[in-house]
């Protein structure tokens, strides 16, 4: 008698544990979900930072900082919320582009100026297109509010063999802070900088449309 209490006791405990159970299983499954909705939603509300790192520390290549300020027509007013759109080849001088969308160009990255204007990005030098003779560079499209989104001038380079007279003569500003043509330096550090202000302008034949 003693035995058939004692079986019926843990027949009621098993079947307790297994209903249980699963409704356990489903409550961490709603907490899992939400804390992934959350963090997701989180990530997504993330402003994005005037300052940016298009590569990792693995990227091959020769590590290089970008850095300018971003101003009005005026040339003199730093513009707050203004966007920069960058994108470039590898150290193969290659894309890796997705489905032939620049926006998804392997190296790329976006930055959205403060009220100080500045913007900054860590890349690597870009390489020419393999068997050409086009000067190494790097893309970039720019926006704020009141100025919808163009393409400005490539980011070049001083010192490429491939930047000729010819090609100079394709770029709008070529001296002073607001010229293309990046004159590098290397820092303690072994990295690469190089300074480019932008003079926002409202665009004309080099709108995004």
């Amino acid at each position: 008698m003693n035995y058939e209490l004692a079986r019926r006791s843990f027949l009621t405990q098993a079947l307790s544990t297994v209903v249980v159970l699963p409704s356990f299983t489903f409550g961490l499954s709603i907490l899992t979900s939400c804390n992934k909705g959350g963090a997701k939603a989180a990530e997504e509300k993330k402003p994005i930072s005037w300052k940016t790192s298009i590569v990792s520390d693995k990227e091959p290549g020769e590590p290089l900082i970008v850095s300018g300020t971003i101003y009005a027509p005026d040339g003199k007013t730093a513009v707050n919320g203004a966007t920069l759109f960058v994108y470039q080849t590898d150290a193969t001088g290659n894309y890796s582009t997705t489905g032939g969308n620049n926006r998804n160009t392997r190296i790329h990255g976006q930055m959205v100026t403060g009220a100080d204007g500045r913007y900054e990005f860590r890349t690597i030098k870009p390489v020419s297109y393999p068997g050409r003779t086009i000067p190494a560079h790097i893309h970039a499209y720019v926006s704020a509010p009141g100025f919808p989104e163009y393409w400005i001038d490539e980011y070049l380079f001083e010192g490429d063999p491939f930047l000729t007279e010819n090609e100079r003569k394709k770029v709008h500003r070529t001296d002073g802070p607001f010229s293309s043509i990046l004159t590098l330096s290397r820092g303690s550090d072994g990295v690469l900088r190089g300074v480019r202000d932008i003079q926002i302008e409202r665009c004309t034949n080099n709108c995004v449309h």
